[in-house]
Order: structure tokens, then sequence, then C-alpha cells
């Protein structure tokens, strides 16, 4: 049953589809209504200037309130806020901001403010403040790191507009009055010159490459002028909200970290649940589910919501939203409860309501029946049919269609490994014999293979998942080395134990029924995805099982549904990228290449969206908590001054502020490193995605650079616009175009990577080797040079000059003179005092395994390869001042200091009489000997070793190998000796007996001659012996 039949199932089960009554229409409907209303009031109200392009009405529909608060050139905005927003001043020579590029859309010649000015040359003062009628000076309420952030040229030209100036926040960036050549760095300017992107004019007017710069300089300036940064972030950082505003605070908990927070989420859920607030917390819902659309728990909670308000309908969205994506075990079952209610058995004449309700059991059971929690639908199941109108036993043919229906799920009840498969199959037990012994027995007979399959299979499943949180809330990994490290990586631990049990088949389905055996596997990789969403090889390894199982269509959408969990990372889209590049060329669409290399492309560029937009939110994250925390050192001193009142010393105060001043510069140094760690990991990421998009274009396009195909060039070209790139990008490049084409521009590309890289000696090194192998030595020493001086400049750049010397020293050896190698030696003498001056020698002559100076040679075996006497190793205890004297009895204890209580005294040990007397005397006597020793101190002396093997015995040992290295089958010394003496070996073979002569006789056991055959002494004769 594909999922179009499902979903049809899923209506016709759930009986009547209600319609949103009058006046109670779903949340989605009302909240499109409300923005549509509103967005069109606002529209007429103000008096927006025509938009351009690019500013479609879309976007007003989309964020009406967020639209009209943050357009700085709408006369409704400035007429809705009462506040003093911070107004730095717009610079049209560096668009940096979003707000900035919305405006550079206009004209640039028409765009004028209501006075007149144009914007260019325009400063916009705040808006004189007055507190109880009375004008407040800006610069009181103006925070430290505020200040300075106006142009000061540009404030003296608005001369006397300073007060009469409107309230309008032009742009919200203060980068605006940094020069361009401070506000771009050297790799992105570079990137600008070499892809032909001119820069911006300084009249106003932008090239058309300006947007892509304004998403640069933003970031540069902050990275050449620290204090910009904390001055740009001061206004960005969000006001501190008042403690009773619950709902606020886990608002902005939420909109920081929406997928980590989830405490954030439930804690809002609750809140407004509490204050009866149902719109509320169902948009809430909304927003949450969206983001965990597999978190079961909060699709139970948000259908009990809707039920317990009797919300029908909107209960009925919620299950056609949830339950075909979602095998839930207790959703499910909230679904059957629902079904049962609006299906009344009690007035059900027609029987109707009881054949709704007979579907919905076998919908529910085809999706989750397979759950080793699924035993109480099961029962409830088998409760249901038994209510069912007749008698089981009867004879009417009601009676019988009973008795069949029931018999029926006993046994597929019976065959699945749950908590009630141990009742479900006594109580089967009685129905059968209860309906005829002999036929219950032939039937319980076939059955019961299946029945202990299954209760054997429970049992070890309990066993393998003993530990494990079968939870629907997924939470992202922590760090390694972080707290919940441990835990969560045993989570999934015991989910791969259970997918492969599960794979060994312990149900013997495999054989027998493939398709049960596959849904039984994907069942349980899909509980594993509720509980690790945010784990992507869980996802990468239920797409390879479904599309080795042959499951194309189901192993796609996982990989799709995988990516859109987690979109970051690059393991789901290489996988997806791989398998539409193999796919075959009707199943993507048009033959065209370009459109192909288009489809092949996108996942890689949805990677990268998500690496870039989660770089940016890591640098406005290290910004905010810069500021923040220059923000609470600055009140701590404050509030420490004022307590001081003036009693401390001017230079104690000044020393007092000097170390507060290096503590937090510090501090401030801490965070900007572990923050530095996480863009080296990001640049490396995206470095390594844009590598494997451009080898993915040279598969589909070739080198390209011409055309619409643009080829791998393009691919190369676009991450160079991009940025936040390391120096293997123009190392894979360059050697792509001289591997694959012998492209003469491979030089080129080396060269400008080196110039953006300078302290990086992995591309120079690999620029040293390219031009070693095109033989082109007098470069590469010249590169070598220039590279190992500028690194050898600086002290922390020295060790990166090492490898560089390294190759280099291997490389004169092997080609090179020996005045050029030993004056190479010199130099790492000197700048690497560590090494060894003979292990560097000795370095000249190595081989790849083998280093001919470190060989001991062989001249005189008969003296260098004498064979050692073997020792035996005694363990000897320490000298006891006397002998220990091993008794039963206990130790005699000196209570001499117990005053004159009589005190029992100590005796010999009682003699043993016989044999086992004359045993402890023997192992007495012998235990004194060697472990003890004479009066004088002196230790016994030691038996002389034995005698020394032969020659060639002592070579055999010598070169046999230790026992550690055979990794053969072992034997068990204990089992093999156990084995030989509990066989049972006779002495010989059986014989037959022979007869008993007549002239024998057997006294006993024993044959004697005479014939005697009896415990008496007489013979057949009648005489005796």
């Amino acid at each position: 049953m594909d999922a179009e039949e499902d979903f049809l199932n899923l209506r016709r089960v759930t009986g009547s589809m209600d319609e949103p009554p009058n006046g109670a229409l779903g949340h989605d409907a009302q909240r499109s209504d409300f923005l549509s209303t509103t967005t069109k009031e606002q529209v007429e109200e103000s008096s927006m200037p025509a938009l351009s392009n690019d500013q479609s009405s879309d976007a007003l529909v989309s964020k009406p309130l967020k639209t009209v608060e943050s357009d700085p050139l709408s006369s409704f905005a400035l007429q809705a806020t009462n506040e003093s927003l911070p107004s730095p001043t717009i610079s049209a020579e560096h668009p940096g901001t979003p707000e900035s590029r919305v405006h550079q859309s206009r004209s640039a010649s028409a765009d004028t403010t209501s006075v007149g000015t144009p914007l260019g040359n325009l400063a916009l003062p705040p808006k004189p403040r007055t507190i109880g009628g009375f004008l407040v000076d800006d610069d009181e309420d103006v925070p430290p790191v505020t200040k300075g952030l106006l142009n000061p040229g540009v404030a003296s030209n608005a001369g006397t507009n300073a007060l009469s100036a409107p309230n309008r926040s032009i742009s919200r960036s203060p980068l605006a009055n940094v020069p361009f050549a401070q506000s771009v760095s050297s790799h992105e300017a570079d990137v600008l010159n070499s892809s032909g992107v001119a820069s911006v004019i300084s009249n106003g007017a932008s090239a058309p490459g300006a947007k892509v710069l304004g998403a640069s300089t933003s970031v540069s300036a902050s990275e050449h002028n620290p204090q910009l940064t904390a001055s740009s972030t001061a206004s960005g950082v969000p006001k501190a909200r008042l403690p009773h505003d619950t709902v606020g605070i886990f608002e902005d908990r939420i909109k920081a970290d929406p997928r980590g927070d989830l405490e954030a989420w439930l804690g809002l859920i609750s809140e407004h649940r509490k204050r009866n607030k149902l719109p509320e917390a169902r948009g809430v819902y909304e927003r949450f589910l969206k983001y965990f659309p597999l978190a079961a728990e909060q699709w139970v909670a948000y259908a009990e919501m809707e039920l317990s308000q009797d919300n029908f309908y909107n209960a009925e969205q919620i299950f056609n939203k949830s339950l075909l994506s979602v095998p839930s075990v207790q959703l499910w079952k909230v679904y059957l409860d629902y079904v049962r209610r609006r299906n009344n058995l009690s007035t059900d004449s027609t029987g109707q309501a009881r054949n709704v309700i007979s579907q919905a059991y076998d919908f529910v059971l085809s999706k989750v029946g397979i759950d080793q929690d699924s035993g109480h639908i099961w029962n409830d199941y088998l409760q249901f049919v038994r209510s069912a109108p007749g008698t089981v036993g009867g004879s009417s043919w009601q009676d019988q269609q009973k008795m069949d229906l029931l018999r029926k799920a006993y046994q597929r009840a019976i065959c699945v490994p749950n908590q009630m498969v141990t009742t479900m199959w006594k109580e089967y037990n009685a129905f059968e014999i209860g309906l005829n012994k002999i036929t219950g027995r032939k039937a319980l007979q076939d059955k019961s293979p299946a029945y202990m399959s299954a209760q054997s299979s429970y049992k070890a499943l309990q066993n393998i998942t003993r530990g494990l949180n079968r939870t629907t809330l997924p939470r992202l990994p922590p760090a390694p080395g972080f707290d919940g490290f441990d835990e969560y990586m045993n989570q999934v631990q015991i989910w791969k134990r259970w997918l492969e049990w599960e794979k060994e088949d312990p149900l013997a389905l495999k054989d027998e029924d493939i398709k049960a055996f596959n849904d039984r596997v994907i069942y349980v990789y899909k509980q594993a995805l509720m509980a690790l969403q945010f784990w992507p090889e869980m996802w990468y390894d239920a797409a390879s099982f479904c599309i080795m199982q042959g499951l194309i269509t189901e192993g796609d959408d996982l990989l799709i549904q995988g990516i859109a969990r987690n979109p970051e990372s690059c393991l789901l889209a290489f996988k997806r990228a791989d398998r539409l590049e193999i796919a075959p060329k009707k199943d993507v669409g048009d033959d065209d290449n370009i459109k192909r290399s288009e489809i092949v492309r996108e996942p890689y560029d949805k990677v990268l969206d998500a690496l870039y937009s989660l770089y940016a939110k890591t640098k406005e994250r290290e910004m905010e908590e810069v500021t923040k925390f220059e923000r609470e050192a600055r009140l701590r001193e404050t509030s420490f001054e004022g307590d001081q009142n003036g009693d401390e010393d001017d230079e104690d105060a000044e020393d007092r502020k000097g170390n507060a001043e290096a503590a937090l510069q510090a501090q401030i140094k801490a965070i900007t490193d572990g923050f530095e760690a996480q863009y080296h990991l990001l640049s490396h990421t995206i470095t390594a995605i844009w590598i494997a998009l451009m080898r993915a274009m040279r598969r589909l396009q070739g080198q390209g650079g011409s055309g619409k195909v643009g080829g791998m060039r393009k691919v190369f070209a676009d991450a160079r616009k991009r940025g936040k790139l390391t120096s293997e990008i123009y190392t894979e490049n360059a050697k792509i175009e001289h591997n694959c084409y012998r492209d003469p521009s491979v030089q080129r590309i080396f060269e400008r990577g080196l110039k953006l890289f300078p302290a990086d000696e992995k591309i120079a090194l690999e620029y040293i080797k390219h031009l070693i192998a095109v033989n082109d030595t007098t470069n590469a020493r010249a590169v070598f040079e220039t590279t190992v001086s500028r690194m050898a400049s600086k002290p922390e750049t020295l060790m990166k000059a090492k490898t560089l010397y390294d190759f280099f020293h291997d490389f004169e050896t092997s080609y090179g003179d020996l005045f050029n190698l030993q004056s190479l030696e010199k130099r790492m003498k000197e700048l690497f005092p560590e090494a060894s001056q003979s292990s560097r020698f000795s370095q000249r002559f190595m081989l790849d395994d083998f280093n001919p100076t470190a060989v001991r040679i062989i001249v005189s075996p008969a003296t260098q390869m004498k064979l050692r006497a073997p020792t035996i190793l005694l363990e000897q205890a320490a000298p006891q001042a006397s002998p220990p004297v091993r008794s039963p009895k206990r130790a005699f204890v000196d209570d001499s200091d117990d005053g004159d209580r009589p005190r029992k005294l100590a005796r010999g040990e009682s003699p043993l009489k016989g044999a086992a007397g004359r045993r402890l005397d023997q192992q007495k006597r012998f235990q004194q000997q060697n472990n003890s020793q004479d009066l004088t101190g002196q230790w016994p002396q030691q038996a002389p070793p034995p005698p020394s093997l032969p020659r060639d015995v002592y070579f055999l040992l010598s070169i046999i190998p230790a026992a550690a290295s055979y990794h053969a089958t072992k034997f068990s010394p204990a089992a093999i000796v156990k084995l030989l003496r509990d066989t049972n070996i006779p002495n010989q073979p059986p014989q037959i007996p022979r007869p008993v002569p007549t002239n024998q006789t057997f006294i006993g056991s024993t044959l004697q001659p005479g014939g005697y055959n009896s415990r008496h002494s007489e013979t057949r004769s009648g005489h005796k012996f």
C-alpha cells in the first residue's frame, strides 16, 4: 500500500471529516487572513514610495509588521514608534547591510529625503528627548560604545538641521564610514578584482557586484577594526527582558537557538497552555513541529489539546499531517481512541461504526503492529473482536464468522515479539482447546514454532535494548569531550545493536517473506531517526539499506528528509549528489547537460548556503558575547568606583584599572580564540565542499570556462567570490588543471593562492612539488627561499617552515649538489637546534624503510652471536627474623601489656601419627630449606644451574618466533588435558568369551584348573583339593 492509498484509507477510516465550523477556521487560515488584512491596512495608511523590482509586495505580505518597522523611509513606521532609535549615517560608497542594499535598487540621483537632502550626504541626528517636559542631553544616555559612530564631517554639514530632521534609521550598519581599503580583506579584494567586479564608485553609484561586496564588507571590517566591532554590536545586542516576561524570554531563547534549546520550546508551550491561550499555543506547536517533525510526543500533546476542546477538525488535520510519517505507538493509539470516540458502538444498529473501527485497527496494526510495545493494541483488538455479535463455538454463520476472525487475529498476534505475546498465547491455547481438543492441539502444534520464536526474540530484544531511551525529542549531539557526549554515543551504539540484530533475521523472514523482513528493519530505522534526528550517519545508513534492498524511492526520500533535518551535513549532501549523478537521464528530466548539472549541483548549494549562514551567525554570536562581556565589565568597574566614593588613591586606582583591563583583554582573547577554532573548522568544511563540487562539474561538464557550460572553472570562480576558503581550493584546482588538461595557468593559480595564504606551508609545499615535477628547479628554489624566509621571520610561523626544510633537504640529497646540501643543513641547525646533527646527516642516505647508517654488520658469528645462558628466576621472600610456622592454630599474641590477667601459653603443634604425619613433616623440612635463612642471616646457597643445552638447540630456540606472534588457532592446554583425562580408552578391544573347559574350576571370580565353578571348594568329580 503506497502513501496515497494510506492517506485515502486514513480519511475513510476516520469516519466523517468535519469541515471547519463558522468562526472556527484553522490556525493557518486565521493567520493568513490576519496577515493579508493587516498588510492591506498598513499599505493604505502608509506613504511609502514605489518599490523596485527586487522589492516586490510579496515581501510585505510575508512579514508585514517586520517590514513596516524596519523600512526607514516609511512615514507610518515613524509614527508607529515612540522610541529614539540610534541613527548612524549611511555612506553610499559602502553599502554593507541588507537595509542599505534595499535602497540601492532605487535611483541614486532621485533618492532624496523629505527636505531635499541627498542620502549620500545626510546625517540624521536623534530626536531631542524630553523627560518630564525638560530637554535631556543625548550624551548622558548614549552608551560609551555607541559614541563616535556618526561621521564628523557629515554631521558638520548637517548644520542646523540636526534638531528638525525626522528620526529615521537610514542604516543600522556602523560600517558605512569605514574606508574601502580597510573594509575588504586581501583575499576578497583579490577575488573581486580577478572576477571582474568593479569597485564601488565614490559618488554613491555602485557596480553590479556591490551586493556581494556589501556582504563581505560587514565581516571584513570587524576583522580589521576590533573597536569598530564592539561599537557595531552595542546597538544590536537585544535588551534584557524583565524577569516576569516569561514568554518574551522563551521567545528570545528560541530565536537564538531554535534547534538546540528544547527546554525553551517546551516551556513556551506550557506557559501558553497554563494561561489558557490556545491560539498562541497552537502557533508555537506549528513552529516547533517544523523543526522537529518526528517528535511524536508533541504531536500527541497537540492532538490531545485539540480533542480536549472538541476541535475535531483540527485534530483530524493533525492526524493527516503526522500519522503516515511518525511511526509512534502512542500517537496511533490516540488516533484509535478518537475513531472509537466518534463511532459509538452502543448506538450502532447498522454495524457501520463497527466496520469503521475494524478498518482502523487493521490500518493501525499494519503500521505499528510490529513494534515491541504494540502488545496493548493487539490485546485491545482481540477484545474488540470478542465483543462482536455472535457466540464462539456456535453453529450460525455469525458465530462461525466471529470464530474465524478471532482465530486469525490470535495467529497474527502470537507471531509478533511484544510484551503481551505470552498472555495472548495462553488465551489462544484456551480458545482452541475450548472449541475442539483434537483440532485445537493440531493448530497449536502448527503455531508453536512461531510463538516460541517470537517469545525468544522478545527476550533477546529486551537484553539488547536495555538502557535505551526511546524518546522522540531529538537533541543535537554534544561535541566530543563535553557534557553528555558519552551518554549520547551510548544511545547510538544501542540503536546500532538493535539494527544489527534485526538484520541478522532472528525471525527467519528473509527467505519466506522478504517484504516483512524489510519492513521490520526500516521500522527500526525510523524509530532510531525519531531519537537521533540530528545524527546524519543514521540517515545515511537507513537510505543505504533501502537502496541496497531495491527500495530506491524510499532511500531517496530518506536522503531528502535527512538533508532537511541536517542541512549542514556533508555526508548526506554528497550521497544525494552521487545518487543524482549516477541516475539515468530519464529520471532527471531533460537530456540537456546544463540542466543535469544544475540538478546535481543542488545538494552542494544547499549545504554551502547552510554553512555560510552558520558562519555569519557564529560571527554575530562572537560579537554579541564580546560586547556583553565588555559591558558587564564596565558596569562592575563603575559599581566599584561608586562604592569607593573617592577613598582610593590615584596610584592604586590606576594599578587596579590596569589589572582589570589586562584581565578583561585576556578573557576576551580566550573567547575569540574559541570562536577562531570554529571558523577554522567551518572554513575547512566549506573548502572541501567546493572541491567536491568542482570535481563533480569536471565529470559532467569538463573544464568549462566558455559559453553556458561553466564546468569546474565556474565553480572555482564562484568559490572565490563567496570566500571563507583555505588554500586547498587553489591546490586542488591547480592539480586538476595540470593532470587533466595540462593547462599552462597552473603556475598562476599557485601564485595567487600563495599570495592569499602566505603563512600556509601546505600550498607552498604543493607548489614546490609541482615545479620539481615539471623540471623547473630554478623557480622551485626561488619559491622555497621566499616562503621560508617569510615564515622564519615570525616566531609563530617558524615551525611551519620545518616541513618545507625537510622536503627540500630530501630533494637536495637526491638531486642537488653537496655544497647546497651542507649550506641547507647549517641553516636548519640554526633554526631548529633541538634536532640531532647525526640524525640529520643519516637522513641523507635513508631509503623508504631502511637506514644503512644504523646497520650492525656481523663480522664474527662465534663472538657476536654467542647465545645467552638461560637464567632461572626464583622468587625469594624477604628475610625474616624467624621462619614462619604453618599451623592451623591461631598465632601467638604477646599480651604482656595486659596487666596480671592470666594468659594462655602457646603450645607446639600436635604431632600427627602415621603416613599423614610423615608427609607433613617432609613438606615442612622442604619449605624451611628453600624459604628460610640460618641464624647467621646468610641465605643458603642455590643449586648450580642445570647443564647448558647443545649449541644447535639454543640456536633453534632463538630463531623460533615468540608465542605472541602466533595468530592462528590456539588450543587451551587445560582443555586438552581434561579431554585426555576424561576420555575412556579401553586397554584392549572387547573379545567374545570363550566356553569354559570342563577341567577348569572357578573359585569366586578366578579361573582355577580342575573345573571349580563355585565359591565352595568342590569339583565336578566331588574331590577336594
